[in-house]
């Protein structure tokens, strides 16, 4: 059985999380507002947030998840409820 999330459902750093994870697979932000029901200001943010935090970089090939990033990353995945 698969679960289906909408990403606007997602509370807090699960949302971050998200964001993280569609830059990395070269998602664009554009797509990723759409999906967040064209919350523009919303992606900023959490782009803003995982930058300041180096939890991602962006380079000439594209983001990419920091080692801090993907530390935070895997206990933000081991701590979420099915």
């Amino acid at each position: 059985m698969t679960t289906v999330i909408k990403p606007v459902q997602l509370a807090g750093l699960k949302q971050a999380a998200y964001v993280m994870e569609c830059l990395v697979i070269g998602q664009s932000k554009e797509e990723i507002v759409r999906r967040l029901e064209g919350d523009g200001q919303l992606v900023d943010m959490w782009i803003s947030f995982l930058r300041h935090n180096h939890w991602m970089e962006e380079t000439v090939k594209g983001w990419s998840i920091t080692t801090k990033g993907a530390a935070w990353s895997r206990n933000a995945k081991s701590s979420q409820t099915v």
